[in-house]
């Protein structure tokens, strides 16, 4: 069809008019229809990349929610070796006491005079406490007071240092006490004694290799 004859039958036809118009609207109708399909294609992929963000969202809450069971076994499992550790502590203090009863141990001073008056009460003989400043800081190396029991009997000077536990450096510093001992006074001490229940290895070692005796009533 020729487009005059078109433009007249348009003008003239009614029907066909309405037919032309028809068909017009119909196109649009489709264009329509492809644009909401468009459109609900683009509501499916943003429904799927919502359904996937909430996969992964729950995936990580069940990740957080094993975490959280696995944090809290551990702290039931901290707090189990936490009640162990204060009952083995409670036992080493009820052990430490008994020590304590077993050698009438009130304090170091105390358990000291103790000994000393049993040395006194054995050796049938005075022990006296020799104190001296040491200025040059010989013994402990910076300037103290020092203080060693002194025992002479028949003749015979000891050098006795009582504690309630003895290390090396306990024998050690009991070595170099007699000493300043022997140097500021001009006495010879012909044996060195350190006296404890308890004494560690080291001590044992330390006593061997300075000619220190050692008595423990343990």
């Amino acid at each position: 069809m020729q487009k005059r004859e078109f433009l007249r039958l348009l003008k003239e036809d009614e029907e066909f008019r309405h037919a032309v118009a028809g068909l017009i609207g119909y196109e649009e109708l489709l264009e329509g229809q492809r644009e909401i399909r468009e459109e609900i294609r683009k509501l499916w992929e943003e429904v799927r990349s919502l359904r996937e963000s909430q996969e992964k969202l729950w995936e990580e809450v069940r990740s957080l929610r094993e975490e959280s069971i696995s944090l809290r076994k551990g702290q039931e499992k901290l707090w189990e070796e936490v009640r162990s550790l204060r009952e083995d502590f409670r036992s080493m203090n009820r052990k430490l006491d008994a020590l304590g009863a077993r050698w009438g141990i009130m304090s170091e001073s105390a358990f000291r005079e103790t000994l000393r008056g049993l040395v006194e009460k054995g050796f049938q003989a005075e022990v006296e406490r020799w104190t001296h400043y040491d200025e040059e800081g010989y013994v402990f190396g910076y300037p103290s007071v020092i203080e060693i029991d002194i025992l002479v009997r028949n003749g015979r000077c000891m050098a006795i240092e009582i504690t309630s536990h003895a290390r090396a450096s306990d024998v050690a510093a009991l070595k170099r006490k007699v000493e300043l001992y022997e140097r500021v006074t001009g006495n010879k001490v012909d044996e060195v004694v350190i006296s404890s229940p308890f004494i560690d290895e080291s001590a044992l070692a330390a006593a061997r290799k300075l000619g220190v005796s050692t008595h423990s009533g343990s």
